[in-house]
């Protein structure tokens, strides 16, 4: 009776377990499986979705109440505000639309002619022009301050250490590396990196720079929404979606007046993912050239002429070096120091001298 009750209860937690954390699972799913994963009668129930629906109301619960808790602190220990009086108003001014000839009136008796009060010239705001995005063939370029947004999956995960270290011993440059593994631009609902740049640009206004490296978790047929079919890899339809989300990425960046350097990834062990790879950077190249931004692919970078693949490469000195991992997809690290050292010699240092090597 003891095993019965305990094999009960586990029983009992698993099954709560997948009720109130059915969307987490089903994006999982999908990013494993590249499938809907949505269980056919079960999943239309509404007994059955009122358990995501409370994992969200709670996770929207602990949100607001961890708001109020910052709101609070900030209240607290902001300084006393001072009432400052009213900006003068701005009068625009036309320089080219005729001046009107006064008009003289004759004072009488009757209908004397009241004086005419003259307000005093009002200040004119000339608002300075945005700087200009770098335009593509030249180097990006940093000053002291400024600072790094490192965007990506697992490829990006074994470049930015080597990126980042160089960036800080040589030119005290800050890096804000959010590279994360198994995402990418086709499961948003597993992880939205169009968002995450956006809201990362909003609240570092010192990004001046933002690079991005990802590719190999993308060539999937791709999700709608729930209840829709998902939408087949190079599909016309798969690619406009795409396209729209490195737009989106490359959009916040022009907000923000921010450079972009769009790293292509190379080619890969497995021909259909190298194929993959090879569509997925021409889409980046033709989106960032748009923009107006940098594009730079892998490939030569690793000694990859036209598709061909190998895991290692020949040094200037003759050596053979190995760049790729066993899985034919990731870096060595002397793989993604050799990525890391392109990338850094894409950006200009006009008024910084480097302290190290």
């Amino acid at each position: 009776m003891g095993a019965a009750r305990t094999l009960y209860a586990l029983v009992v937690a698993t099954g709560l377990l997948f009720w109130l954390n059915q969307d987490s699972i089903s994006l999982y799913c999908q990013q494993k499986y590249h499938d809907s994963c949505e269980l056919p009668v079960l999943g239309q129930l509404p007994a059955w979705r009122l358990g995501a629906g409370l994992t969200t109301a709670l996770e929207q619960g602990r949100d607001s109440f961890l708001d109020s808790l910052s709101g609070q602190a900030t209240v607290a220990q902001a300084p006393p505000v001072v009432e400052l009086p009213a900006p003068m108003p701005v009068v625009s001014v036309d320089l080219q639309a005729p001046v009107a000839k006064p008009v003289h009136v004759a004072a009488t008796a009757a209908h004397p002619v009241a004086p005419v009060q003259v307000p005093a010239a009002a200040p004119v705001v000339v608002k300075p022009p945005l700087p200009q995005m770098v335009a593509p063939g030249t180097l990006a370029s940093l000053a002291a301050g400024d600072e790094v947004f490192l965007v990506g999956d697992s490829l990006m995960q074994g470049v930015a250490p080597h990126l980042a270290n160089s960036l800080r011993k040589r030119y005290q440059i800050h890096t804000i590396n959010l590279s994360r593994q198994s995402t990418g631009l086709a499961y948003p609902g597993f992880f939205n990196w169009p968002k995450t740049v956006a809201e990362t640009l909003a609240s570092a206004p010192k990004i001046r720079l933002m690079v991005v490296f990802l590719g190999p978790n993308d060539p999937w047929d791709m999700p709608q929404g729930k209840g829709k079919p998902f939408l087949r890899f190079k599909s016309p339809e798969w690619e406009v979606a795409y396209r729209e989300r490195i737009d989106a990425i490359l959009e916040q960046a022009r907000e923000h007046n921010v450079q972009v350097i769009w790293v292509g990834p190379p080619n890969m062990e497995k021909s259909r993912l190298s194929t993959a790879m090879n569509y997925l950077s021409g889409l980046y190249q033709e989106r960032t050239a748009q923009f107006g931004q940098h594009y730079v692919s892998a490939n030569p970078i690793l000694g990859y002429p036209d598709e061909q693949f190998s895991y290692t490469v020949q040094t200037p000195e003759g050596k053979r070096v190995k760049v790729r991992v066993d899985d034919g997809i990731h870096f060595t690290i002397s793989g993604q120091k050799m990525i890391a050292a392109q990338v850094l010699s894409l950006i200009s240092f006009p008024v910084l001298t480097a302290t190290g090597h």
